[in-house]
């Protein structure tokens, strides 16, 4: 039976460039086809492409699909009925009432005409191959490359999200496109991606940085996908027992954790001996990122000044200034690109550190759609990890630039308990100051993934020393001098799993605490084969901690930090009493029981440093006419009690209260406060984790369901259910 795609493409039109029709005439390829007169042509269809990566990854999947359904990473805002108020994924989506088959129906669209306009580039190069490649790298093997990488970027995501799609490699395709899996696809892709690698410029090569994609993009690429590929996924066995079949036809051998009979489901990895071949494939391209880098490197050292009393010291937080300051930053190997001066940038918005306010109003709102959980914030963190107050923040901002402590509400904002605190336009010279919008982009990839990544390669492969060599290179940038080895050696504690060796468990640990909301922890879970087990532990902790607390008014963590009910606060001019407002890392030597130590710790939060600045600038730049309320005096928050109980009522709280704090609500409103989407708050916060799976699922060894439905007029067009117990109906 022929069948046909409902891709909706949306050709890149010009008249200079290609002659087009907005309506295709068959559902699988656009009437028209690109008019190619020369590189720049090219050029300009790959900036359209790129352009529509940018909106993918602006308003699409990954503000609501790959940052979610981690241990992790959450969604805070409890309206958002299409994902079920933070479960995401995992709450059931077999049931009518919790999931839209055709949410962010969109971006399936765009994906396609992404690969649309890739293979239009392709097909006009690859005819001219000999000379493009006699001196490559160059200018035309170099737009050739980066075709092929940005196609194999989208079906390394579109495979991840749907599973099994369409394999579309040609610019206009006849109707007789058919459900190719996964591995056909990921296969086929990475020979590609072998073959054009060198004709990609390297990071600094010829102008060429994080804005494209380079030779080291291609190299962690490569890695991405071989470790996709080496790892468990969840597939179909409703398609018939040769469906799964690698690039040579060849029917591949699955090692099955487990199944489920009723969604047609099973997780599952391939045999030993091919997932070694994958860990080898991707091992020399690893160790060329990291051996032979162009200007791509690790940020390891800090050169930042102490120019206001400020203590620096912390190269990972020096990195993401560079990323909020949209600095370029050597870390950072590929970045989607967003626009400055209130262009199209949401990142901030969506994963930023939250702010209630509005254009024009200070800083700009902040969303924080997606936030924490406390039992990492708490309890995986080691309380000297540089990383910790770098990643998250317990405190967002008002429209009028005071900072708030969170409240446990789950609404959005100001009330999401713990925030991600990576991007934050409040923290440069000059902020953005309209309404959601910055120009900070979002970091696809940077050196210490592709460094980990070798780590984990050399020791699937057996070669453990190289290993732990890879994996010390971004623990040691997480910590003091002083404590280095010891903390290292804890790591390499890390006991073993039973689908993981130690080592690679260290490793998986060691990136869980490195890219807290950049995309990567899900899908770490979902290869390695510790998704199952993840979401019974970690719901099982959230329960006894949720007892703790109510019990005895904290709960206790094995690292010594302590979940309170309450803390202490009190409102403090940092300016005027400490030469700054924007926090950096607190300094050593302080009285842990002062004022000075209280607002300066945890470090990394607070308010931009300068407001009337601010102020001034936004009316510059907007006109006098502009209205904006800024708080020049107050604007910094001292917290005492974060990590250690104080007891309500006892002679050390009334002895802060003397000196103007405030008892204030903190983890007690995980079960007393009551969410304006959610009436249950503590089952919100400890039963509803993964909420789809279950305890008896894990006892049953079921096959956990993390992959989205195909959209529905995809499924009616072609004939093909969606699998996985999705049914094909709208909402």
């Amino acid at each position: 039976m022929k069948k046909n795609i409902k891709y909706l493409f949306a050709a890149l039109c010009g008249t200079a460039v290609m002659s087009c029709s907005l309506e295709p005439t068959s559902p699988s390829y656009v009437d028209g086809e690109f008019v190619f007169t020369g590189v720049e042509t090219a050029k300009t269809v790959l900036l359209g492409a790129y352009n529509q990566l940018i909106n993918d990854y602006n308003n699409g999947y990954v503000p609501n699909f790959t940052n979610i359904g981690s241990d992790i990473e959450r969604c805070s805002v409890g309206n958002i009925t299409d994902l079920v108020g933070g479960a995401q994924l995992y709450n059931d989506p077999y049931a009518e009432k919790d999931f839209n088959i055709n949410f962010q129906k969109g971006n399936w669209d765009r994906f396609y005409s992404i690969i649309l306009k890739c293979n239009s580039i392709i097909e006009y190069l690859e005819k001219d191959w000999d000379n493009i490649t006699k001196d490559a790298p160059n200018e035309k093997s170099d737009l050739l490359g980066q075709a092929y990488a940005l196609r194999a970027t989208v079906y390394y995501d579109i495979t991840r999200y749907y599973g099994d799609v369409f394999y579309v490699t040609k610019a206009r395709e006849d109707g007789g496109e058919k459900l190719t899996n996964r591995d056909f696809i990921i296969e086929s892709e990475l020979e590609n991606l072998y073959r054009i690698e060198p004709l990609l410029y390297t990071l600094g090569q010829n102008g060429h940085y994080s804005d494209q994609m380079t030779r080291n993009y291609v190299d962690g690429l490569i890695g991405r996908m071989c470790f996709m590929e080496a790892g468990y996924q969840t597939r179909r066995t409703d398609l018939g027992a040769d469906f799964y079949t690698d690039k040579d036809g060849k029917v591949i051998e699955f090692e099955v954790w487990g199944t489920d009979a009723d969604k047609n489901a099973q997780y599952a990895r391939r045999n030993a001996s091919d997932r070694k071949k994958f860990y080898e494939a991707a091992l020399p391209y690893l160790k060329k990122a990291v051996e032979q880098p162009g200007e791509a490197a690790l940020t390891t050292v800090d050169p930042r000044t102490d120019t206001k009393g400020r203590v620096y010291d912390n190269p990972f937080q020096y990195y993401f200034q560079q990323v909020n300051e949209q600095q370029k930053a050597t870390e950072t190997i590929y970045e989607v690109t967003m626009k400055e001066n209130g262009g199209g940038s949401r990142i901030a918005y969506n994963f930023g550190r939250g702010s209630a306010g509005a254009s024009p109003a200070m800083p700009p709102k902040a969303n924080a759609q997606i936030c924490s959980y406390p039992e990492v914030y708490y309890g995986e963190f080691d309380p000297q990890d540089k990383r910790r107050d770098v990643s998250m923040s317990v405190t967002g901002s008002t429209g009028t630039g005071v900072e708030s402590l969170y409240t446990y509400t789950l609404g959005n904002r100001l009330t999401i308990g713990i925030g991600l605190n990576k991007y934050d336009p409040n923290r440069v010279e000059t902020p953005d100051l309209r309404q959601l919008y910055s120009g900070i982009s979002y970091i696809h990839m940077r050196q210490a993934d592709i460094i980990l990544m070798l780590a984990e390669a050399y020791a699937q492969t057996g070669n453990e020393g190289a290993a732990k060599i890879e994996l010390k290179k971004v623990h040691d940038r997480a910590f003091p001098e002083s404590v280095r080895e010891a903390k290292f050696a804890e790591l390499l504690q890390t006991p073993a799993s039973e689908t993981q060796s130690a080592l690679v468990e260290a490793i998986l640990k060691e990136r869980q605490l490195e890219f807290q909301g950049e995309n990567l922890r899900r899908w770490d879970l979902v290869r390695s084969g510790n998704l199952p087990k993840v979401a019974v532990e970690f719901r099982k902790n959230m329960v006894d901690h949720m007892a703790e607390l109510k019990s005895q008014g904290y709960a206790q963590f094995k690292n010594g930090n302590q979940l309170p009910a309450y803390v202490w606060t009190k409102s403090v001019d940092a300016k005027k009493d400490y030469g700054f407002r924007l926090t950096m890392t607190t300094p050593a030597g302080l009285d842990e029981t002062s004022d000075e130590y209280a607002v300066l710790y945890p470090g990394w939060r607070g308010q931009h440093d300068d407001w009337q600045k601010a102020k001034d600038y936004q009316i510059k730049s907007r006109g006098n006419n502009v209205k904006v309320n800024v708080v020049e005096d107050y604007t910094n928050l001292a917290i005492q009690g974060l990590f250690k109980y104080i007891a309500p009522g006892s002679d050390e709280a009334k002895a802060l209260e003397a000196r103007g704090y405030k008892q204030t609500a903190w983890a007690v409103g995980m079960y007393t406060l009551k969410g304006k989407n959610d009436p249950n708050q503590e089952a919100e916060w400890s039963t509803k984790f993964m909420g789809g799976y279950s305890d008896a699922d894990y006892a049953a060894r079921k096959a956990p369901i993390y992959l989205i439905p195909m959209e529905e007029t995809v499924c009616v067009t072609t004939g093909i259910n969606n699998g996985y117990g999705f049914k094909s109906r709208t909402k």
